[in-house]
C-alpha cells in the first residue's frame, strides 16, 4: 500500500473517531447508556453490531460523495434526496447544537471537579477553543484531528491496562455471566443512527479516495476505528459493573476509584482535547456546507472570520442547551433524533444510494 492510499483511508477514520468520542464518549456516558448497561456479553454485541453499521453507512456514504463529486453535506444530500435535503439540515442543526452541548458540558464537569472552577467557565473555555480552530481552517483541523486520535487510542490503551491490572478478577467474573438483557439490539440501532448521521458532515475527508475499493475500505477501517475505544471501555467498565453505568462520568469516575492521579490528569488533558476535536470535526463540515453555499452567490467561499462567527453562533446556543445536564442530553436528544436520521438519511444511502453506486459500471 502507497502512501498516498494509505493517507486516504485512515484520515477519515481519525476524524470520525476523533468526532464521535468527544465529551459524552469520552466520559463514558454514551458507553454506559447505549453499550454496558446491557452487561459483558450484551455490550459486545452492541459493539458488533454498531462496528458493521458504521462500516456500511461510511462506505456507502464515501463511495456516493466519490463519485458524485460532492463532499459538502448539502450539495451530497441535494443529489441524494433532491428537494427533501432540508429535512435532513434541520435534524442536523439540532444534533449539532445536542453534540456541542454534551461535549461543553462535559467540559464544565470535568474542569470544574479537577481544577475547582464553575462548570459554566470550563464550559465556555473548551467552546471557545473550537472557535479558534474553526477559524483556523481544514489543514489544521485534519492535522489536529488526526494526531488527536492517536494520542486519545494511547491514553484509552493505557487507561484500560491500569483498570486490568487492578480489576482483573472483577473483570473476568462479570464476563463469566452468560445472559445479557433484552434490548441490546434496539441500543446498537440507535447508536449506530445518530453517529453515522454524521456522515455527511464529514465527507470532506472522503476527496482523495480515488476508487470504490478503497471508498468502502476507509469506511470498513472508519467503521472498527470509531467502536475501538468502546469496546475498551467497555471491558474496563466491567470492572466496576455495575456501579459504573450509574454514573454521570463513568470514565472519570473509574479513575478515581483506581487511585491513579497522574493517569486522572492525564486524562482530563485529553479529554479537554477530544472534546475541543469534536466541536471542531462538526463545525468543519457546517463550513464546508457555507463555503459552497456562499461561492455559488459571491464566487468565493467564506473568509476565517465568518467561519468564526458561524461557530460563534452555534457554540452560544449550545451553551443553553448545556444547563440541561450531560445524562439527560445523552438519553433523550440523541434517542430522539435517531428516528429521523433513519428515515431521512440511512435508509436512503442504504437503498437509493447503493442503488446509485452499483448500477455504475466500473470500481
Amino acid at each position: 500500500m502507497n502512501l498516498r492510499r494509505a493517507v486516504a483511508m485512515l484520515v477519515p477514520a481519525a476524524v470520525f473517531q476523533s468526532v464521535i468520542v468527544g465529551g459524552a464518549y469520552g466520559t463514558g456516558r454514551e458507553i454506559a447508556e447505549f453499550i454496558s448497561r446491557f452487561g459483558p456479553w450484551g455490550g459486545m454485541g452492541v459493539i458488533a453490531l454498531v462496528a458493521l453499521g458504521f462500516g456500511l453507512v461510511l462506505g456507502a456514504s464515501f463511495e456516493l460523495a466519490r463519485t458524485t463529486r460532492t463532499f459538502d453535506y448539502r450539495s451530497f444530500l441535494k443529489a441524494l434526496l433532491g428537494p427533501f435535503w432540508v429535512v435532513y439540515e434541520i435534524l442536523f442543526g439540532i444534533l449539532l447544537l445536542i453534540v456541542l452541548a454534551v461535549t461543553g458540558a462535559a467540559a464544565g464537569t470535568v474542569l470544574g471537579g479537577v481544577f475547582d472552577v464553575p462548570d459554566m467557565l470550563g464550559t465556555g473555555l473548551m467552546l471557545c477553543a473550537v472557535i479558534v480552530l474553526a477559524w483556523a481552517g481544514r489543514r489544521l483541523v485534519e492535522i489536529t484531528l488526526t494526531a488527536g486520535a492517536v494520542l486519545l487510542t494511547a491514553v484509552i490503551c493505557l487507561f484500560c491496562w491500569q483498570v486490568w491490572q487492578l480489576r482483573a478478577t472483577e473483570i473476568t467474573a462479570a464476563f463469566a455471566e452468560v445472559a445479557a438483557p433484552q434490548g441490546w439490539v434496539h441500543s446498537a440501532f440507535v447508536f449506530i443512527l445518530y453517529n453515522s448521521a454524521l456522515a455527511p458532515v464529514l465527507l470532506y475527508v472522503a476527496a482523495p479516495l480515488a476508487s470504490r475499493s478503497e471508498a468502502f475500505a476507509a469506511g470498513l477501517v472508519a467503521g472498527v476505528a470509531g467502536v475501538l475505544p468502546a469496546l475498551l471501555f467497555h471491558v474496563a467498565f466491567m470492572g466496576a459493573w455495575p456501579q459504573v453505568i450509574e454514573q454521570d462520568l463513568p470514565t472519570y469516575w473509574l479513575m478515581q476509584q483506581i487511585g491513579q492521579p497522574w493517569l486522572l490528569t492525564l486524562y482530563v488533558c485529553v479529554l479537554c482535547m477530544t472534546i475541543i476535536q469534536t466541536g471542531v470535526g462538526v463545525l468543519q463540515g457546517v463550513n464546508e456546507r457555507l463555503d459552497n453555499w456562499w461561492r455559488e452567490r459571491h464566487g468565493h467561499g467564506f473568509s476565517a472570520m465568518q467561519h468564526a462567527l458561524a461557530a460563534g453562533t452555534a457554540v452560544t446556543l449550545s451553551l443553553l442547551l448545556a444547563k440541561l445536564g450531560i445524562v439527560k442530553l445523552v438519553a433523550q436528544g440523541y434517542g430522539t433524533l435517531a428516528w429521523g436520521f433513519l428515515c431521512i438519511y440511512t435508509l436512503p444511502v442504504l437503498t437509493l444510494g447503493l442503488y446509485r453506486i452499483f448500477r455504475r459500471q466500473g470500481v
